[in-house]
């Protein structure tokens, strides 16, 4: 009794073999253990530190981490920025910190589950746009403004846009710079 499951269909054996992993979601290659991501992380390291093993909440932040929110601010022309380490968490439990009854979110079809977990908590009404695809969102965007709430018809609180920078599943990138631009023909009191 080796403790294996006998329907598992890979055994220990003599014969080393070469496998492809799909499935470490490390399609930036940051897990590699040579080349530019592994020498600039020890790099990283030795100068900062792993990190503050909590949440920034709890535990602070790092200069690299206001660092990093004036950089991405700068990029997306803002004048500020919050950025949060990637997860389920993050996804499913900052939208119910931002959104909630009488409110809207309009969300890609193809949005990670966290994120869809995170629009069920945070109880706004949802509606969904066709993956990327720019005129489907403007068809939501109008149907649901003028429609409003469902039973009192008044206006949305407030809206959201909820999309993904990269569908890893997929292979795409999200069309953010069409979807700020529809975003924008919006009035701003309507659409967040």
């Amino acid at each position: 009794s080796s403790g294996i499951n006998a329907e598992w269909p890979l055994r220990p054996g003599d014969k080393k073999k070469t496998y492809l992993n799909v499935g470490s979601y490390n399609y930036l290659g940051f897990a590699e253990n040579d080349g530019y991501c592994s020498k600039d992380t020890r790099h990283e390291i030795k100068k900062t530190g792993c990190g503050i093993a909590s949440s920034r909440a709890e535990l602070g932040s790092l200069k690299i981490h206001e660092d990093l929110q004036e950089l991405v601010a700068e990029f997306v022309g803002k004048p500020a920025a919050i950025v949060f380490g990637m997860g389920f968490a993050t996804n499913s439990l900052n939208l119910p910190a931002l959104m909630d009854e009488g409110c809207l979110l309009i969300s890609d079809e193809l949005n990670h589950s966290s994120l869809i977990l995170g629009a069920r908590l945070c109880g706004a009404k949802i509606a969904v746009f066709k993956h990327n695809d720019v005129k489907d969102l403007e068809r939501v965007i109008r149907r649901s403004i003028v429609m409003g709430q469902q039973r009192t018809r008044r206006p949305w609180r407030k809206i959201m846009i909820v999309v993904e920078g990269l569908y890893s599943m997929e292979g795409t990138m999200c069309d953010l710079p069409s979807i700020v631009a529809k975003k924008e023909k919006v009035p701003t009191a309507t659409l967040r």
